[in-house]
């Protein structure tokens, strides 16, 4: 997946997605002034790595399955 910046949407909300870090496989994920660093774990669940404090909580399996279908997708496209 290229490091490019790419926009998922989870229950009618947007969130722009970045790959923060390709080893381990890190993502940035923003909406609005709330911000994440997501990771997936070898059991396959996606967690919170750096989450600042106060901020609001997303749907983060529902997030890691949007990004983990796009990333599906696009190397789909590369065959």
């Amino acid at each position: 997946m290229k490091n490019n910046s790419f926009i998922v949407t989870v229950n009618n909300t947007d969130y722009k997605v970045k790959l923060g870090s390709v080893m381990p496989q890190l993502y940035d994920v923003f909406c609005g002034a709330a911000y994440h660093k997501i990771g997936k774990t070898d059991a396959g669940l996606w967690v919170y790595v750096e989450t600042p404090a106060s901020v609001q909580h997303m749907p983060l399996q529902e997030i890691g399955e949007a990004i983990d279908e796009r990333s599906r997708s696009n190397s789909e496209e590369t065959y």
